[in-house]
């Protein structure tokens, strides 16, 4: 009996118990149903994963623009800046500013005003130094959404709008956002007939050693200006990772189980 017993015991393992046979027809399509919504959701998966990496991409990309483009930026106007800095703004008067007037045969009149190369060499000198600090302004401002870090630059070097007066006083015109527009003739006025104000107003004490001094805090910032991923993306991020990390590895452990149940029955 104990032999016949033992036979009956272990009879499921050669299929030859009817019951055992359909429990495990059950239990496998149970599993085939499983695997397919499982299949399906490995398709969603492979889609949240391939966007992911997409994203990061274009983050990346991003970043790097920008990264580039703050260098460049800064570089400009340190160069410029250096240049106002210490600049001589004391020209020869006799001839600086000459103005010619003509009057056509129809009684039309035209006014020419030309420079000296000394008066025109600082003109060109203040207006590459105001067109490379509007360019840090625009920049600033264009991405002062982006962090509150580059918002803190963009009020950083709007700062011009506090000393407006005094730059208008020279021919500088101060915009809402701290841009600089200039009006040449009264700046090249100004130049000629008060060059220590103009020194005072746009050198070493002035705005290039203001200039400097942003340019100096910005570049100490550099590295954390631009937000990281996860700063940026927050939960999105969070989301994409587990479904792209562990349940890879759970998609995984699906498709042993059906080996595993092949082998079985």
């Amino acid at each position: 009996m104990s032999g016949i017993n033992g036979i009956n015991n272990y009879s499921w393992l050669f299929n030859t118990n009817n019951q055992k046979k359909n429990s495990a027809a059950q239990l496998w399509n149970a599993y085939g149903n499983f695997q397919n919504n499982a299949t399906s959701s490995l398709a969603g998966i492979t889609e949240v994963n391939a966007n992911l990496k997409a994203v990061m991409a274009s983050y990346d990309d991003a970043k790097a623009a920008f990264n580039s483009e703050f260098k460049e930026t800064m570089e400009d106007l340190s160069s410029s800046a250096a240049k106002v800095k210490d600049y001589n703004f004391s020209v020869e008067q006799e001839g600086a500013i000459t103005t010619k007037t003509e009057t056509d045969e129809d009684g039309n009149v035209t006014t020419t005003t030309t420079y000296s190369k000394d008066l025109q060499a600082a003109l060109d000198t203040v207006k590459a130094f105001v067109d490379d600090y509007n360019s840090a302004v625009k920049f600033f401002g264009d991405h002062k959404d982006v962090s509150n870090r580059i918002g803190q630059m963009a009020t950083t070097f709007g700062d011009t709008t506090y000393r407006a007066n005094l730059y208008d006083s020279i021919g500088l015109t101060v915009g809402s956002n701290g841009s600089l527009s200039i009006n040449e003739a009264q700046l090249a006025n100004s130049i000629v007939n008060n060059p220590d104000k103009v020194s005072s107003i746009l050198g070493k004490d002035g705005l290039a050693g203001k200039a400097e001094s942003h340019i100096s805090f910005a570049n100490s910032q550099a590295d954390k200006l631009f937000p990281t991923a996860q700063a940026m993306l927050g939960d999105q991020l969070d989301t994409a990772a587990l479904y792209t990390g562990n349940a890879y590895r759970n998609m995984a452990a699906l498709g042993n189980m059906g080996n595993l149940i092949n082998m079985m029955f």
